[in-house]
C-alpha cells in the first residue's frame, strides 16, 4: 500500500495533512506529494518550520514557489489552477512553496496562509516539525506548528529507537521525553515509552487541532520483527489517544510496499487493514 492510501483509509476526503514527530517526515512528505500527483491532484508542499532546500536533495516536484510575505498571516498562496497555467501542467503537479531560502533551508509559511490557499490545491502537505535527523522527539514550547486547518496529523517515530536509551544519540530533546512520559534518561526506549508519549498532552500529538485524526506512523519497520511493531502499535492504541498506528518503512524503492500495516482504534475486525 502507498502512504496516500493509507491516509485516505484512516482519513477519507481529508485534503490537509500536517507531519510532525521524528525520522522520516521529509520522506513521508514527498511520498505523499508523490502518490498525489499519480492521482492528477494538483499538490502543494510546504513548511511552517524549516527543511532542507529540496532543489539540493533532489527531491521531485514541478514548481518551486517562494515569496516573502509568505512568512506573515496578511498573504495569499496562488490557486492551482494559477500555478498549472503558468507551468503549462493541466494535469498532476507538486508545488513547493516557502517564503524563501536561509542557509540551505526553505524557510516556513505562516500557517494562516496554509490555511487559506485556494480550494483547488487537492492536497496540502505541511511538515510542521523538526527532529535533527533523530528518530524520536517531544516538542519544545514552540513546536510544533500546525495549521488549524488540518484534518489529519500524522506523527512518525523511527523504529531505529526500539530497544535504545533515552539519551542525545538517540532522541532529540530526550529530557522533555522523560518529562511527557514519567520515565527516566537512559531509560529503554520500549513500547510503553512510545504509548505514554504518544498519549501525553506534550508529547507527540502537542498542538494539534480539534477534531483532527491523530496517525502514529512506526517508519524503519523493517529493522525489527513484525511483532516488535505490532506490540508498539497495540500499546499505542490502547491509551485511546491515538486513532490509527501505521507501520511503514517509507525508504522502500517499491512505492506500493512502504505501508505495511494500518491498525485502527476500536476495528472490531483489525486484521482487515493489515496490508
Amino acid at each position: 500500500m502507498r502512504p496516500l492510501e493509507a491516509c485516505n483509509t484512516i482519513a477519507p476526503r481529508n485534503r490537509s495533512i500536517s507531519i510532525i514527530g521524528g525520522g522520516g517526515k521529509t520522506s513521508l512528505l514527498f511520498a505523499l506529494a508523490s502518490d498525489g500527483r499519480a492521482t492528477g491532484a494538483a499538490v502543494l508542499v510546504t513548511t511552517t518550520t524549516r527543511i532542507y532546500d529540496p532543489r539540493d536533495e533532489h527531491r521531485r516536484f514541478d514548481v518551486f514557489l517562494a515569496d516573502p510575505s509568505w512568512a506573515t498571516d496578511a498573504s495569499r498562496l496562488p490557486s492551482a489552477r494559477t500555478v498549472r497555467a503558468t507551468a503549462g501542467m493541466p494535469g498532476g503537479l507538486v508545488a513547493i512553496a516557502g517564503s524563501g531560502i536561509e542557509a540551505g533551508k526553505l524557510v516556513a509559511v505562516h500557517p494562516a496562509v496554509v490555511d487559506t490557499c485556494p480550494a483547488d490545491w487537492g492536497l496540502v502537505l505541511v511538515e510542521a516539525d523538526g527532529a535533527r535527523h533523530l528518530p524520536i522527539k517531544a516538542p519544545a514550547a514552540h513546536e510544533p506548528v500546525i495549521p488549524a486547518g488540518s484534518g489529519l496529523v500524522c506523527a512518525v517515530i523511527g523504529m531505529d529507537c526500539l530497544g535504545a536509551p533515552l539519551d542525545d544519540a538517540h532522541a532529540f530533546r530526550p529530557e522533555l521525553i522523560a518529562d511527557a512520559t514519567g520515565l527516566a534518561l537512559g531509560h529503554r526506549i520500549d513500547a510503553g515509552m512510545i504509548a505514554a508519549l504518544s498519549a501525553a498532552p506534550p508529547g507527540c500529538f502537542k498542538g494539534s487541532p480539534e477534531g483532527a485524526i491523530r496517525m502514529l506512523m512506526l517508519n524503519k519497520a523493517d529493522l525489527v520483527s513484525t511483532e516488535a511493531a505490532r506490540l508498539v502499535a497495540a500499546a499505542v492504541l490502547e491509551t485511546g489517544a491515538v486513532d490509527a498506528v501505521v507501520i511503514a518503512n517509507l525508504e522502500s524503492d517499491v512505492s506500493d510496499r512502504r505501508i505495511r500495516e494500518i491498525h485502527v482504534r476500536g476495528a472490531r475486525d483489525v486484521t482487515r487493514y493489515l496490508v
